[in-house]
């Protein structure tokens, strides 16, 4: 179901990105704009909140992946996240996750839910110092690094 609320900095949300069409499945079309395209995001992922308050209807948002890129996390853009900081759901499990800064996105609230525990539903934030390793990957990732200094 999803949020009417104004989720937090930091908080943990799961967000439904969709699929790719079937027709992306065959060799990607010139002028398909009617969905997500390779390799954008897709499927249900865990997300980190950035700006809950953009206006009523939308969030900023930074997925979470359990898939680990070596030379993104060399290069600030992807931040790690331990098995144990994130508590155990019915659907995503404690494992070391990734907070992917370079795919910083707005979303609407109507893609965003609450993940579900085996009972209830998750209420977590993350820790200040975290939340803010995350968006000096965002800045880095929109190359504005020399804002940091």
């Amino acid at each position: 179901m999803p949020i009417k609320f104004a989720p937090k900095v930091g908080e943990i949300l799961e967000c439904n990105y969709g699929n790719y069409p079937l027709s992306v499945c065959q060799p990607h079309e010139a002028g398909f704009y009617d969905g997500h395209i390779p390799p954008e995001m897709v499927k249900n992922r865990l997300v980190v909140v950035l700006n809950g308050k953009i206006n009523g209807n939308a969030c900023i948002i930074v997925p979470l992946s359990t898939t680990r890129d070596s030379n993104k996390i060399q290069r600030g853009l992807h931040i790690e996240i331990t098995r144990e900081i994130i508590e155990d759901m019915r659907f995503f499990h404690p494992q070391t996750r990734w907070a992917k800064g370079d795919l910083v996105q707005q979303v609407s609230r109507q893609r965003l839910n609450r993940a579900r525990k085996e009972r209830g539903f998750l209420t977590q934030c993350l820790s200040r110092e975290l939340v803010a390793d995350i968006q000096r990957a965002v800045i880095k990732s929109i190359n504005a690094k020399n804002m940091l200094f």
